[in-house]
């Protein structure tokens, strides 16, 4: 039907041409001109070829559009395969998951990279017969976002092991690698939300302003974190005492956060459309931005372990020392409750006097690790013998219950009167 603008609307709000309406949808005068056979609101003006539309109406045949093909798409999809090659991808899928818990479980930390990597192959072949919910992209987005965070900080644990005093007794904790991971991928686990977890619609920012504000607070919030977050670690005190190894950690903390910025601007340029149904780009990107995090925050990982063995004092300057004056005795009272928790390394290191008299005679210093999810703690202790031997000290770290902590009374220097 023929009309024309209405004198109540606002001159901002209105369209006059095909080059303004195809601006607005951000796509070519041909395709605005197809859009008109599918209900596009265009009103013609009578007795000429002009044209006009309304913004607002456009962007309510926008969000109808988006509605009408999520709720239509469950009706087009063809039908899951049925037999042996319908439900191979799944039942390999079960057993990766299967064998990837297990070896997580059993603190098999390489076995269990390589399965995460095995079962994000098998969950992108099974995917397709999964049912498309809000409940399935999220078990997807969450077993992605735990896969990612594990496997970019699990790398350099087995040396951590081998390392420490009484570590292969008390192991790290389960839940360690899968948090101590999600500091070097903020902007990935942001991304996995909105395209897993959230659905939006295949709708772009362009149209939702609410949720192209909410990307950019949340983003930035997560990279300041995130640099935050690399600073109070330690970094600051290594770069104040001059450590030759300053450069590298600085290299590979800035190369991180520098991948997740550009993550950052590309997700938000290829969200800021009219229309969003292809993700596939912003996917593969995210997945080589990923690829790139994770070789580098092993590099990171691995220095940082350097630093605790040979610079524990100067990342964690706060000093402890042993209060109780009859450690021996204790400690066998002690291992009589505790025997699980003590491995023959840790009894070994009770029974040699020489370690009995570094406990009352030098300072310890604690290295943060898991304490908030194991009760233990690592404390390290400077040798004497490789600066006998004219080599760089080094600190024997030891993994200690928190009860044979207690027992033994460790306190912090300056509350010690």
């Amino acid at each position: 039907m023929d009309t024309r603008p209405q004198g109540n609307s606002s001159n901002d709000d209105l369209l006059v041409s095909w080059k303004d309406i195809a601006a607005y949808l951000k796509c070519s005068v041909r395709k605005a001109q197809r859009l008109e056979r599918r209900d596009l609101p265009v009103r013609r003006i009578a007795g000429t070829k002009s044209i006009w539309a309304s913004k607002a109406q456009i962007d309510r045949w926008l969000t109808v559009q988006a509605e009408t093909a999520r709720h239509t798409q469950p009706n087009v999809t063809t039908p899951p395969q049925t037999g042996i090659a319908g439900r191979a991808p799944l039942w390999l899928l079960g057993i990766s998951i299967g064998l990837t818990v297990v070896a997580a479980i059993m603190s098999a930390y390489g076995l269990t990279i390589v399965f995460f990597g095995i079962t994000a192959v098998f969950a992108v072949l099974a995917y397709p017969s999964f049912r498309h919910s809000i409940f399935t992209r999220t078990l997807v987005a969450c077993f992605v976002i735990a896969g990612m965070s594990y496997c970019a900080s699990a790398t350099t644990l087995p040396d951590l092991v081998n390392s420490v005093v009484n570590m292969t007794t008390l192991r790290p904790a389960l839940a360690y690698p899968f948090v101590a991971g999600l500091r070097f991928i903020p902007i990935p686990i942001m991304i996995g939300v909105l395209l897993v977890g959230l659905a939006f619609g295949d709708v772009g920012f362009a149209h939702r302003p609410r949720l192209r504000f909410a990307y950019s607070l949340l983003g930035m919030l997560l990279l300041l974190v995130a640099a935050i977050a690399g600073v109070t670690s330690g970094a600051n005190r290594i770069w104040q005492d001059g450590l030759s190894i300053r450069w590298t950690l600085l290299a590979g903390e800035s190369f991180v956060l520098g991948v997740n910025i550009a993550l950052f601007v590309f997700g938000y340029h290829f969200l800021n459309r009219t229309s969003t149904r292809n993700y596939r780009q912003l996917v593969s990107w995210s997945g080589m931005a990923y690829l790139l995090i994770a070789l580098t925050a092993a590099i990171v990982n691995r220095h940082w372990n350097e630093i605790n063995k040979y610079y524990l004092d100067v990342r964690y300057p706060q000093a402890y020392r042993v209060q109780n004056n009859n450690v021996a005795n204790d400690f066998r009272r002690w291992l009589k409750d505790h025997t699980a928790e003590a491995g023959t390394d840790l009894v070994a290191f009770f029974n040699d006097p020489e370690f009995l008299e570094v406990l009352q005679t030098q300072q310890f210093y604690k290295q943060d690790f898991d304490d908030a999810f194991r009760e233990a703690v690592i404390l390290g202790y400077k040798s004497e013998r490789d600066s006998q031997r004219k080599e760089r000290p080094t600190f024997v770290r030891i993994r200690f219950p928190a009860s044979l902590a207690t027992a033994l009374r460790f306190q912090p220097v300056a509350s010690i009167r």
